[in-house]
């Protein structure tokens, strides 16, 4: 795991101790810096500039953990901000959602520190910029991961878990299950006859597709009250239609189911970015239906691997989200080709650009034959929906 440094901020010296050996304990090679007093907290931020974490506790004199993590925002914004309380209410939650990127509850588990640790690790090693990481940080508009979210990804990220737990998940969001039975009965699905149920949606959509899915519905679910429906009706329309192109484009191609469903993933998730960015400028939300070109889709997806990356999504999407524009930007050379796969799509679908002339482009590039010729045959028309 990439090495990481934490500032631990709380003024309960024993808490302060058995936090810092929990974290040491998981992570032996992370660097954690404690602090009980603010003065010393903000020192030894001034004198870490590369801080990669920020823990404080909620309850503390004089500022609670809140205020602080506000002025963390304003400061220095590059690091995580995560805090530590026992107040899970609607009301500590949702206060200036970015406030706050992750909750650790008290009591905290070693399960709890690992999530978190993996994260910010993971989010590390991705390629952005410090500067970028700085504004990404100050952002003002995204929520933490659901509670309900988070519950989904730990049962599907197990070994042995089965349709009624995900299906009794997803149920208590009466919204959410009823927009997954409209995507399920979509056309961009593809499936051939339509589904009535949500177990019955839940199991032919397939896990990965059902995560991608459902966190683009919890993201637009979320921002509700800013935006009004109209824009996050749109994008999601926008976004399900782009991401029905890449999954069948991919069959096409003659890509694996498994591999359909990662493309699939990545192009629904891609629009969470411009959501979030919608959401923290009103008046780029009054023109959202103007044109959108691939260097607008490059910095909303940069974004999107930013909060899906602090939402515990694995890191495959994240890089996949952040190549956008660069048909050799991975080296791996199987994931590489999926990232080519979704530049084709995405020149022909935002950037207006011809198959002949993708098709030369690609030549040159020594792109696969396979991705060229598909390109040729496959059947556009359906998709180009006017933007």
């Amino acid at each position: 795991m990439t090495s990481v440094t934490v500032v631990l901020l709380d003024d309960d010296a024993l808490l302060l101790k058995a936090l810092q050996r929990t974290i040491i304990r998981t992570f032996p090679n992370t660097i954690v810096l404690v602090a009980n007093e603010l003065d010393e907290f903000w020192q030894l931020l001034q004198d870490n500039p590369d801080v990669d974490l920020v823990i404080s506790d909620y309850l503390m004199p004089h500022m609670n953990g809140l205020d602080v993590l506000e002025l963390c925002v304003a400061r220095y914004p590059y690091p995580v901000r995560a805090l530590l309380t026992g107040d899970m209410t609607n009301t500590t939650i949702m206060r200036q959602p970015n406030l706050v990127h992750a909750y650790l509850s008290k009591p905290f588990s070693g399960a709890d520190i690992t999530n978190l640790l993996n994260n910010v690790a993971e989010l590390k090693s991705l390629p952005f910029e410090k500067h970028v990481r700085r504004q990404l940080g100050a952002m003002m508009s995204f929520p933490v991961c659901p509670i309900f979210l988070q519950k989904l990804q730990i049962v599907l990220s197990s070994d042995d878990y089965n349709l009624h737990q995900i299906t009794t998940i997803v149920s208590q969001e009466p919204v959410i299950t009823a927009k997954l039975l409209q995507i399920a009965n979509s056309a961009y699905l593809g499936f051939q006859r339509q589904t009535s149920s949500i177990d019955e949606a839940v199991s032919r959509i397939g896990s990965t597709m059902l995560l991608a899915i459902v966190t683009s519905l919890a993201m637009s679910q979320a921002v509700g009250n800013v935006l009004p429906t109209r824009v996050h009706e749109r994008q999601l329309e926008i976004a399900s239609n782009y991401a029905g192109c890449v999954k069948t484009f991919a069959e096409h191609a003659g890509f694996n189911r498994k591999n359909q469903e990662l493309l699939f993933s990545v192009a629904i998730l891609s629009f969470v970015g411009k959501v979030i960015l919608l959401c923290g400028d009103q008046s780029l939300a009054q023109s959202y239906d103007e044109g959108i070109n691939t260097d607008d889709l490059a910095h909303y997806q940069s974004v999107s691997a930013y909060v899906m990356k602090l939402w515990g999504y694995d890191s495959r999407i994240c890089t996949l989200l952040m190549s956008c524009n660069d048909l050799n930007g991975i080296k791996e050379a199987k994931l590489n080709e999926i990232n080519q796969l979704l530049y084709i799509v995405r020149k022909i679908l935002f950037s207006a650009c011809s198959v002949d002339k993708l098709q030369v482009l690609l030549t040159d590039k020594n792109v696969d034959i396979n991705l060229t010729q598909a390109l040729a045959s496959f059947d556009w028309k359906t998709y180009l929906i006017s933007y």
